[in-house]
């Protein structure tokens, strides 16, 4: 015979499962379905790109929260949201400001070293090669990611509601280049290194 102390316990927290799944926009699922359960699980990602910053609906639902709690219309709870999200493109571009003339010191390198090597080492070549393409690359995805603007659709106005999805997405993709950038261009230093010590000779 079954608990009913226990039969209340499930049943609440099914309830609260419930809740928090209606909360954040998805379906219910059906009562007992494990499979269902596990497919709304979120999945994991980076802490880049779209993984690194709130999705539109969750920074809605957060205007909204803090018009009910301050007295503020949306628009003007929508401003707090949008200057965080121009405070975090601005701390982003404060990190990744240095990798750009970094990545173009390691693009200038590897043009001097493939000039340096004979042609007769087809390796060391390949790897040089390599490394001046990735390097241009990740300089490519850097230099937009530090210039590529994301806040206000209109500056001098102040934001609202509209703007959150524009500075949003222009965030995203900030974070996107960077990443890319710089996981190219730490690709095309260790290309650079592996060339050159593959072009060492070392005599005993």
């Amino acid at each position: 015979m079954d608990n009913p102390v226990s039969q209340r316990a499930v049943s609440g927290s099914e309830h609260a499962y419930l809740t928090a799944n209606q909360r954040a926009g998805e379906a219910p699922p059906h009562r007992g379905s494990t499979r269902t359960r596990s497919r709304r699980r979120p999945r994991w990602r980076r802490g880049t790109g779209e993984g690194a910053v709130a999705s539109v609906a969750v920074l809605t639902a957060r205007v909204e929260e803090l018009s009910r709690a301050t007295g503020k219309t949306e628009d003007e709870a929508a401003g707090i949201v949008v200057e965080e999200l121009e405070s975090a493109a601005a701390a982003l571009t404060t990190r990744t400001a240095p990798l750009v003339p970094g990545t173009g010191v390691l693009v200038a390198i590897s043009g001097l070293a493939v000039k340096a090597e004979p042609s007769s080492r087809a390796l060391v070549q390949v790897f040089i090669s390599l490394a001046i393409f990735f390097a241009i690359a990740g300089f490519a995805f850097l230099t937009r990611g530090l210039f590529l603007y994301a806040g206000r659709r209109i500056i001098g106005l102040a934001p609202t509601v509209d703007d959150i999805a524009f500075a949003r997405d222009r965030l995203v993709r900030k974070h996107t280049s960077a990443h890319r950038g710089g996981l190219l261009a730490g690709i095309g230093l260790a290309l650079l290194i592996i060339g050159i010590l593959s072009g060492v000779r070392v005599q005993i």
